[in-house]
């Protein structure tokens, strides 16, 4: 029987521990900071590392930061030898760290560039820092995390004029990017949130967040704000990307309900409407109501709000559904609409401004 070490330890205690301390036998046996839910292959954390990595990252601990690269891509390590496999993780930490982050990101908290750091050791255990990595969806991670600092865009035309020059180069021999079009010099901007006080009310909610649990946060946010007729478990709106570069979704959820950016659902009627044909059919079998299977869907839902609502109302409580907390609904609307306008300044920053630098002839 494996001890649950995070059960007896505190939040500061397991930050302080080595990486397999803080991991406390969640993860698989042979690998033991990869989640068992998901092939090994897959390489996807067990649980939210980022506490540990922002400790490590803030100790500028490069051993540390490389032992968690290795430990979650050693399932996949290609064909180098076991010596040049450590030594390759050990270069990706320590150019992380040594990166000039700020050079285009300029304006930033302490705690900002920490956290950008941190979000970039998750980003780097599945990809690399080049205009490839544009095609894929680590920015919308990275502007989840980010989503409450503020910085200042420098020299961004510079960035602009190296991703339209990728782009166009890549056109000539590959037909996906050929669908890709310059963009115009107006397109990235600054990514400055609004500084009202509901928007900072918002963000600072977020910010107390791990980064994991912060990105699964913001994933709720956008659909429980794009479609809050459609309320959810906070379980079902964690993005597979998010999952892919760290997060326990049941820890997570959670901590996201306990900050109070989303409330257990409320509105039956808006949950029953939410369900298929088929689940309500066997919701009605099951509670002792035999509906004829001719009825549509909207009797059906009727039928259980008047002849079984107090059956509904404990079944939306056990799916765990939310909706937007009142508080923040209005600023969750906008939230959206932000992370949209700056998500292509994180997406060309990810592939030209990192500053990560490797030498390859090692």
């Amino acid at each position: 029987m494996t001890l649950d070490v995070s059960a007896i330890l505190t939040t500061d205690d397991l930050i302080s521990c080595d990486l397999l301390g803080f991991v406390a036998g969640r993860g698989r046996r042979e690998f033991p900071c990869l989640s068992r839910d998901h092939n090994p292959s897959s390489c996807v954390p067990c649980l939210d590392f980022s506490p540990w990595l922002r400790e490590r990252v803030r100790r500028e601990d490069i051993d540390g930061l490389a032992e968690y690269l290795w430990r979650v891509r050693r399932v996949s390590p290609g064909v180098d030898s076991p010596d040049r496999v450590h030594r390759r993780y050990v270069d990706l930490a320590r150019a992380v760290m040594a990166a000039p982050i700020d050079r285009h990101l300029a304006l930033g908290s302490d705690d900002a560039y920490i956290d950008l750091r941190t979000a970039l050791v998750m980003v780097a255990s599945h990809e690399s820092f080049s205009g490839f990595i544009m095609a894929g969806e680590a920015a919308y991670f990275v502007s989840a995390v980010m989503a409450p600092y503020a910085f200042s865009l420098a020299d961004g035309q510079d960035l602009l004029r190296q991703r339209n020059a990728f782009v166009a180069e890549m056109s000539s021999g590959m037909d996906y990017w050929a669908l890709w079009t310059p963009l115009a010099y107006d397109a990235l901007r600054s990514p400055v949130p609004p500084r009202d006080n509901r928007f900072q009310l918002l963000l600072a909610a977020l910010a107390r967040l791990p980064l994991g649990s912060r990105a699964h946060a913001v994933d709720a946010l956008r659909h429980l704000s794009a479609d809050p007729g459609a309320p959810r478990s906070l379980a079902s709106l964690c993005r597979h990307e998010t999952i892919r570069y760290g997060v326990d979704v049941a820890d997570s959820s959670r901590l996201i309900l306990e900050s109070g950016l989303v409330a257990p659902a409320s509105d039956m009627a808006t949950w029953v409407n939410g369900l298929t044909r088929r689940d309500l059919l066997g919701f009605l079998a099951q509670v002792g109501y035999r509906a004829p299977k001719s009825w549509n869907k909207e009797r059906l839902a009727a039928t259980a709000m008047t002849e079984r609502a107090d059956a509904v109302r404990e079944k939306m409580a056990e799916s765990g559904a939310v909706e937007l907390a009142p508080d923040h609904a209005e600023a969750a609307h906008r939230l959206r609409g932000y992370l949209e306008d700056v998500n292509e300044t994180w997406r060309v920053w990810l592939g030209f401004g990192t500053g990560v630098a490797i030498d390859e002839s090692r």
